[in-house]
């Protein structure tokens, strides 16, 4: 979505809407573009010299088993289009969740003893003194990204201002050459900071958590999954069966083209936005609503943006044969900017003996480069992100759930995995340069010819920080603490407006039983907040956190479900 701002007290939307800018933490001063003004004049190189700079020095970090400190700079991205979605909630009259500020936030927990923090905004300066963590504000409330904010620092500083605190950071970073960079995205922004950063500190290089620029910039969307309309429209399906349709039409991906990603998905079709008039967008949409229908009887599907993060933005499930309301939503999607995929409906299988329901959702993880052991559920409102559960494969048997379903997500991750270290990503650019993110998998029914049958189905790549990354966090404090309770949760909820989290970590912290272990991990006002918990088994952790916000909302520190 592309807008105009007026500083710090309004947005303009593309047909002259203005919109007041109130109860952010930060302004909504963005900046659109390869930042071709902003490499010349702090590194005095091109964007394709930063780019190849980037492969050279900013290596991403695979666990070494050493204890590294970390330099944290988390922030939402362009890439994820934080922003827009702040604004199409502001559009819709929803009250936005304020990307930029939770993730600035919820950031700190991350962070060990030893480790810098980087931030700005009044929740994260909350957080730092709550956990005890080392911290630089960097004070710039215009700009809603942190990464831009850097960018400006930078030049800033490089101008000789004295009221720029990036000194603190360049001589943190010098004194600890192997410490890592821990940063939510490689994206333009953040190549261009870090390698100004090494020209201050001296270093040649830096270990980064995080995925090369390639895999930042390319990889870290839906698009990849599915053919394009027209590229499955070439395609014959004459006398295959609908698994090998589906086989064949996989094949014609992105993903597939350009590292041989060969992976079990739903079906569904890409329609790209670049330079597509809405016409032509609109046309693509119907076609492959077609495709559905005629391919796989299929009944719905969602229409999803290629590039966002929980939920946003998706529309559905939509009628496959309602083509007006078709045309309406691809003509809404057109104008955000990015690819779209329509992909067939899923009927999720849920948890058995989960005291609410919840559907199995699973996600499979990359950390440090490595396969991450287990996998985690993903709690869903309807089809909005809202925590995470750590699940096994003991505990996968014994809540009922077919094991051979969990053996094919597993499956599934290591063929991604090899697929960035494959002769193919050489050339792509993306050799070994997957070190961190995440797979969604759907696991369900879709109907039509695949009649009752439960597919097992990825269906999105985070392949950024994301918000498992919390769970994945709390469950490493408990394992190591040789907890009674072995599994974990984690819950989003709504803070009320005069929420703290120090008022609320102490409501958490004496709301669970002795053996059990609790956490608040961020609050922002009004907008994000998170609980984790432990249980002895993956259903009671679920309960608890459910029972930590009701406790909450008896304390009037989170705003009640409908409110």
């Amino acid at each position: 979505m592309e807008s105009t701002m007026t500083p710090s007290t309004t947005v303009r939307l593309p047909d002259g809407t203005e919109l007041a800018w109130e109860g952010f933490g930060t302004g909504p001063l963005v900046y659109d573009g390869d930042f071709a003004d902003h490499s010349e004049r702090l590194l005095g190189l091109s964007p394709s010299e930063v780019a190849e700079q980037t492969s050279r020095r900013l290596l991403p970090y695979r666990a070494d088993g050493g204890d590294a400190p970390a330099l944290i700079l988390h922030s939402a991205t362009r890439a994820t289009k934080g922003f827009d979605a702040d604004v199409s909630d502001l559009a819709a009259g929803r009250t936005p969740y304020d990307c930029a500020t939770y993730l600035e936030a919820r950031a700190v927990f991350l962070a060990r003893p030893g480790d810098l923090t980087v931030g700005r905004t009044a929740p994260w300066k909350e957080s730092v003194r709550v956990f005890g963590i080392d911290s630089v504000d960097l004070g710039d409330l215009e700009h809603y990204y942190l990464y831009q904010a850097l960018l400006q620092a930078a030049v800033r500083h490089t101008e000789g201002a004295t009221d720029v605190p990036l000194a603190r950071i360049i001589d943190w970073v010098r004194a600890r050459p192997d410490a890592i960079v821990r940063t939510y995205a490689l994206d333009r922004e953040m190549q261009i900071f870090l390698l100004w950063l090494l020209r201050r500190t001296g270093l040649e290089s830096m270990r980064i958590d995080a995925n090369n620029h390639v895999v930042s910039i390319d990889w870290n969307r839906k698009g990849h999954i599915h053919p394009l309309v027209d590229d499955a429209g070439s395609l014959s399906a004459t006398g295959m069966t609908p698994d090998e349709l589906l086989t064949a039409e996989q094949r014609l991906s992105e993903g597939y083209r350009r590292v041989g990603m060969a992976i079990p998905v739903l079906p569904g079709y890409t329609m790209a936005r670049t330079d597509a008039p809405a016409e032509q967008f609109v046309e693509d949409t119907v076609r492959a609503a077609a495709l559905l229908r005629r391919r796989y009887g299929l009944a719905h599907a969602f229409l999803k943006p290629s590039q966002s993060g929980s939920g946003a933005r998706i529309v559905g499930p939509v009628d496959l044969q309602d083509t007006a309301l078709l045309r309406t939503a691809a003509t809404d999607a057109h104008r955000h900017g990015d690819d779209y995929l329509l992909e067939a409906a899923v009927d999720y299988i849920t948890v058995p003996g989960a005291r609410t329901r919840c559907p199995v959702a699973p996600s499979g993880h990359i950390r440090n480069g490595e396969i991450a052991p287990g996998l985690t559920l993903q709690i869903l409102d309807r089809y909005s992100w809202e925590g995470n559960a750590y699940i096994d494969r003991p505990e996968w048997e014994r809540c009922g759930l077919a094991v051979d379903l969990y053996d094919d997500m597993l499956r599934a991750m290591h063929d991604i995995h090899a697929a960035f270290l494959s002769e193919a990503s050489a050339v792509d650019g993306s050799h070994g340069g997957l070190v961190t993110g995440g797979v969604d998998f759907a696991v369900g029914r879709v109907g039509g010819v695949f009649g009752d049958r439960v597919l097992t189905r990825a269906i999105d790549f985070n392949f950024s920080s994301h918000g498992a990354e919390l769970l994945r966090a709390f469950h490493e404090q408990i394992t190591a603490e040789r907890a009674p309770e072995r599994y974990t949760a984690t819950r989003v909820y709504r803070p009320t407006s005069t929420a703290t989290l120090a008022e609320t970590r102490a409501a958490v912290l004496t709301s669970v039983p002795g053996t059990a272990r609790a956490e608040a991990i961020a609050c922002v006002p009004n907008r994000w907040g998170m609980v984790a918990s432990t249980g002895t088994h993956m259903n009671q952790a679920m309960e608890r956190t459910r029972q930590l916000v009701d406790i909450l909302t008896e304390a009037r520190l989170a705003r009640k479900a409908d409110g």
